[in-house]
């Protein structure tokens, strides 16, 4: 008898045992499915509450990290995972229903696929929906936001390298894959999941299931993403790494990195208060990806107050 899971759910946490339970909940009874959790180093109880979850659980499998962060967590378990494909899953956010079933009957009906992501909704701690991903992003909603159906992306490098538009918590990829690459580059201050899903989309072909399947956690208290002048950086470098595969497919894919980049630095401006400075950031996002969204972020910029 084959007792080898379907897909493997890798969750890292530390110090998350509130939202903890929740994500795993959300994961849903599948049987073909292991959950492997990384306890990297907390201090909340979670050791103890995973112990006794495991018991009541056969599904779940935890290991010890030793407090160096979510991809040596992530990268920690990839090695020891059992199932052909990996699904990430941050202990702060939700899958909801349907996620596992029509992202692996995508990888089913097309097993080169080398990963797949779903759309997904940003929510605050108090449950408000601040909207969905692809949305979001002008050029991939220009391109699929009429979409219903599963398709296989077109010009995956260019598309992603212009627009992140791929939410960690929302990925399934093929082990073999994954552990090829050697899984999350841990030497990136930032941006370790950006230069991942380049890295494979560079390999094989990616999937795409056009639904909010899970909900994103924002404004959690630390979150690295709040970190901007490192992800600027680590941004950066990761475009120099993959942008000659993306203007090879795509020669216009570099302006939307550029845009992405200019809005970066200008949020770092305004939260410095340095409003002339933003201003212009924000123009050259809008000269470089002329969009509504772009126009009106620029509008805002001019008409904010003055920090003194």
């Amino acid at each position: 008898m084959n007792n080898r899971p379907e897909v493997s759910v890798i969750i890292p946490t530390r110090d998350a045992l509130q939202w903890l339970p929740a994500a795993i909940e959300s994961i849903g009874a599948y049987a073909g499915a292991e959950i492997l959790i990384v306890d990297d180093g907390s201090t909340d109880g979670t050791l103890a509450w995973l112990g006794e979850l495991a018991v009541a659980d056969p599904r779940v499998r935890f290991m010890h990290g030793s407090r160096t962060g979510p991809s040596r967590a992530r990268n920690l378990a990839i090695g020891a995972v059992r199932a052909p494909l990996v699904a990430f899953l941050d202990a702060d956010d939700r899958w909801l229903p349907g996620k596992l079933d029509a992202q692996l009957a995508l990888h089913r009906a097309h097993p080169e696929i080398g990963f797949s992501f779903t759309d997904y909704r940003h929510v605050t701690t108090r449950n408000e929906d601040r909207g969905g991903c692809f949305a979001y992003w002008p050029r991939f909603a220009a391109r699929y936001g009429t979409a219903t159906e599963s398709f296989i992306l077109d010009r995956p490098v260019a598309m992603l390298y212009a627009e992140n538009v791929v939410g960690t918590s929302t990925v399934i990829a093929r082990t073999d894959l994954l552990q090829q690459v050697g899984g999350f580059n841990t030497g990136l201050a930032s941006a370790e999941d950006w230069d991942l899903w380049l890295t494979l989309a560079g390999r094989a072909p990616v999937g795409v299931v056009p639904r909010i399947l899970a909900d994103y956690l924002m404004h959690r208290p630390g979150n690295l993403t709040g970190r901007m002048d490192l992800r600027v950086m680590a941004m950066r470098l990761i475009a120099e790494r993959h942008r000659a595969d993306a203007l090879a497919e795509d020669p216009t894919a570099d302006s939307g990195f550029k845009a992405r980049i200019y809005s970066a630095r200008a949020e770092i401006a305004e939260a410095g208060g340095q409003r002339l400075r933003s201003v212009a950031l924000r123009a050259r996002a809008l000269a470089e990806q002329p969009t509504r969204r772009a126009a009106y972020d620029l509008m805002g910029a001019i008409y904010q107050p003055c920090s003194r």
